[in-house]
């Protein structure tokens, strides 16, 4: 036990040694261009440098909690045990640093990950069933390790990103308009896009929202492709309580690919006026000041792509409040660490904004119709493109309608071969999200030791701490609140659901059946049946 926990302060010691010394170079600058005169005043500069002190102060903790370690312990198993620095350096280097890691050099840290596991089984151990109990036990504790790093960098990720609290509430109550007055000038008309496929829950009230907007120009086009769908006759009530709201509707049932979405987000931009596209999914609800917020984010990024977290505004049903408490708790934490970690390269269909000339660039509609992650390829093709891609400070609200067991299984099953399709790495990596079912796994491997239920109450203790403080307190997720004890058992699911979508192909999408490509295509279930 002892040594364990001296391996893992070595280990962390001098990663942050490392980060922390690279960092404070890094603003002192490139030191072999410096001319003789110049090299006093960069010591100088160096060893009064913040980063670089503490760097050195982590060294030394590194190196003495080394020494200690050594005295008791054989070098055979140390120094192989704290190879695993390599790993969390390279992490650290990803989320700290933002450095791009490339997949050669993530497969080397995973080999180096193994052969960590392998060092640390006990010695004189044969092949057996205590051998396959140890390595799980080894596995899961690593896991469970990863996971609680995790959710430490999760909840400095989303403090990073909306800074100072007295600015969250502005940016999240999306029932506030932004403070100040905007020059009219600064305000271009905006084309919003909402694609429809049967009335949603609370369709009346999440369409009115949108008609609310305290913005001096914008249309709302909704685009069918069935002319006996059900929203049709939401759309023309909303016609009809906002006569001064210029509201489209348009039913065409033309298809550029397989993705039914896509097709009608293609028809609709034939009838979109304006050059600024707001795209939003059919059940999102938004405060008055939402246009007025994003159009001043996306004035201020230029040609590029920005997209919108979200939060569950109502669940109704325990399947639908299993799924909303996943948004808050589980994806847009996901989302902050790979926004601290360089940015993120995807977007979200709950909202999504860009200019029709952007959108030209990457192919226009077409290129995404093929995909079963529309909304992920429309923001990977414009970063792609060398367009920024950016995370909104604003968030709205999902409002979902009621689930049964199976279409909470089934959506989320979806999501994450889709996942899967797209950013295999990621998704292999999600698994550390899970991290209540990776630690009982590991108290499980422990012969449910007293050490290993100590693990298991620790990370489930900061499995909830993180889902506070990234999805109540930042998010401002009210479900979230109330429900907060469900979220360990969503991870026991989460980590099912992440399991089966290793395997097979299929998904359902809105009545659909669809068989999901490697590229993260999809084939209609009639083109291959």
């Amino acid at each position: 036990m002892l040594t364990a926990l001296m391996i893992l302060v070595v280990v962390f010691s001098n990663a942050a040694g490392d980060v922390f010394l690279t960092k404070g170079m890094k603003q002192v600058g490139d030191v072999s261009a410096l001319a003789k005169g110049q090299i006093w005043a960069s010591i100088k500069q160096t060893a009064f440098n913040v980063n670089f002190i503490l760097g050195v102060a982590c060294l030394a903790v590194s190196f003495f909690s080394f020494l200690a370690v050594l005295s008791w312990a054989n070098l055979s198993f140390v120094v192989p045990a704290t190879a695993i620095v390599y790993v969390v350096t390279v992490l650290g280097a990803k989320i700290f640093l933002a450095e791009k890691v490339d997949r050669l050099r993530w497969g080397g840290t995973l080999l180096i990950c193994c052969g960590v596991g392998l060092v640390c089984l006990p010695e004189g151990i044969s092949l057996s069933l205590a051998m396959a109990r140890k390595s799980l036990e080894v596995v899961f504790g690593a896991l469970t390790m990863a996971s609680v790093c995790y959710y430490f960098v999760a909840i400095i990720a989303a403090e990073r990103f909306f800074g100072k609290t007295g600015k969250q509430k502005q940016f999240l109550d999306t029932s506030i308009p932004p403070t100040g007055s905007t020059p009219a000038a600064l305000k271009p008309p905006v084309s919003l896009l909402v694609p429809l496929c049967g009335a949603d829950f609370r369709a009346c009230q999440n369409y009115a929202s949108l008609c609310r907007q305290d913005y001096p120009q914008f249309e709302i086009i909704f685009g069918v492709a069935d002319p006996a769908d059900s929203s049709i006759l939401v759309v023309n009530k909303l016609k009809a309580d906002f006569p001064d709201v210029a509201v489209k509707l348009v039913v065409s049932s033309e298809k550029i690919g397989p993705n039914p979405k896509v097709n009608s987000l293609n028809n609709m931009l034939s009838q979109a006026s304006y050059e600024t596209l707001l795209m939003l999914d059919s059940d999102i609800r938004v405060g008055p000041g939402f246009i007025s917020q994003i159009s001043q984010e996306l004035l201020g990024l230029g040609q590029g792509l920005l997209t919108c977290l979200y939060r569950a505004g109502e669940a109704p049903g325990l399947a639908s409040t299993f799924e909303a408490l996943g948004i808050s708790s589980d994806f847009a934490p996901g989302v902050f660490v790979a926004q601290m970690g360089g940015g993120i390269s995807f977007a979200f269909g709950a909202c999504i904004a860009l200019t029709k000339k952007t959108l030209q660039a990457i192919g226009g509609f077409p290129a995404i119709a093929p995909y079963l992650a529309d909304d992920y390829m429309l923001g990977n093709l414009v970063y792609k493109a060398g367009f920024p891609v950016k995370l909104s400070k604003c968030v709205v609200e999902t409002v979902l309608s009621r689930l049964t067991t199976a279409g909470f299984l089934k959506h989320q099953l979806r999501w994450q071969r889709g996942i899967r399709a797209c950013a295999p790495l990621g998704h292999t990596g999600s698994v550390i999200t899970n991290g209540t079912a990776l630690s009982f796994f590991f108290f499980a491997s422990c012969g449910f030791s007293r050490f290993g239920l100590i693990v298991f109450a620790v990370a489930v203790a900061l499995r909830l701490f993180m889902a506070w403080m990234v999805g109540v307190r930042r998010m401002q997720d009210d479900i979230l609140k109330h429900f907060l004890p469900l979220v360990p058992f969503r991870d026991f699911l989460g980590l099912l659901i992440w399991a089966a979508a290793l395997f097979g192909n299929r998904v359902e999408w809105r009545g659909r059946v669809f068989r999901l490509e490697k590229d993260g295509k999809i084939t209609p279930r009639h083109a291959f049946s």
